[in-house]
């Protein structure tokens, strides 16, 4: 447990939570970002969540506050996820807008100037969703040249609820190895059984659009299965409800699961292997029941005889 016995200082002014929650106009915490901050505490470090809940002098049990879910193989299994927190990994290449994407969902402006991401980098608010109950949604920038050490552990997406691939739509290269990237993402998960639902997104759509890519970005959407790519403007302001879809993608956690065609392959051989199975059982049973029946007919036989 972590000793808190003195006065300390605020935990959203250090690690992950500093740039990561929203703020006002003169830097202090909001309501969301406060609440929003909470839950990435309980994500990242739960014990560590709890021992400020004890220092603040919550009232009741600190444990009664916190809720373990259900496994999210469960919520595909049963058609939904009742969730208030979704963790969501934002996959792309450099300068496609991951972390305009980031920045967009706590408040902050758009920036011109690109700045490569270095370390860490997570954002956190509520989502306000049309139905009137707010979720809270974790997204967490997933850096190009880290995804192939981060696929080499199986269970690396273990605890996301659903993934953004983001690509630059007025820049073809952009787009190829953010499809390479859904591909090698949809191939760890249905090797480690880990399938997430998946949002494509196409940046930047305040330039002009690369001819080839709005076909091409249909005709790989419709042959893994995932909806058609979301076209947004970070620097316009137009994000045409973003955060809120992600939210609704992950609440349906059996749909928008991409295949890769060495999945549907694997797919469609489990598919023959069962019925063969099923081939074999009902012609046993047939045969068995033929056997009784022999049987029967020739005691009663004898029997009349």
């Amino acid at each position: 447990m972590i000793q808190l016995s003195s006065p300390t200082s605020s935990p959203w002014e250090e690690g992950i939570y500093e740039d990561s929650i929203e703020k006002n106009a003169l830097g202090a915490v909001t309501l969301n970002g406060f609440l929003s901050a909470w839950a990435l505490m309980t994500l990242m470090d739960p014990v560590k969540s709890l021992a400020y809940l004890i220092y603040i002098g919550y009232p009741g049990d600190p444990v009664s506050v916190f809720h373990v879910t259900r496994r999210r193989r469960l919520d595909r299994k049963r058609l939904n996820s009742h969730r208030n927190v979704f963790q969501c990994f934002v996959f792309g290449p450099g300068n496609a807008g991951k972390s305009a994407l980031l920045n967009a969902l706590i408040g902050r402006p758009f920036v011109e100037k690109y700045t490569p991401t270095k370390g860490d980098h997570y954002a956190t608010n509520v989502i306000d969703m049309s139905e009137g109950a707010n979720k809270i949604l974790v997204m967490r920038e997933i850096l190009e040249d880290a995804v192939h050490k981060l696929l080499e552990n199986k269970e690396f997406l273990s605890p996301c609820d659903v993934a953004v691939f983001v690509y630059d739509s007025s820049d073809e290269a952009s787009w190829r190895k953010t499809a390479e990237l859904l591909v090698e993402v949809a191939t760890h998960a249905e090797n480690s059984g880990f399938e997430v639902p998946c949002v494509m997104v196409a940046a930047k759509d305040d330039l002009d659009p690369h001819p080839v890519l709005i076909t091409d970005s249909a005709r790989v959407s419709q042959d893994m299965g995932v909806e058609s790519p979301i076209t947004v403007s970070m620097k316009l302001g137009d994000i045409s409800n973003l955060f809120r879809r992600i939210i609704n993608v992950a609440q349906r956690p059996h749909l928008s699961i991409p295949e890769t065609e060495a999945g549907k392959n694997h797919k469609q051989y489990r598919r023959l292997v069962n019925r063969s199975l099923m081939f074999v059982s009902v012609g046993a049973a047939v045969t068995v029941v033929g056997i009784a029946a022999y049987r029967m007919y020739a005691v009663r036989k004898h029997s009349s005889g």
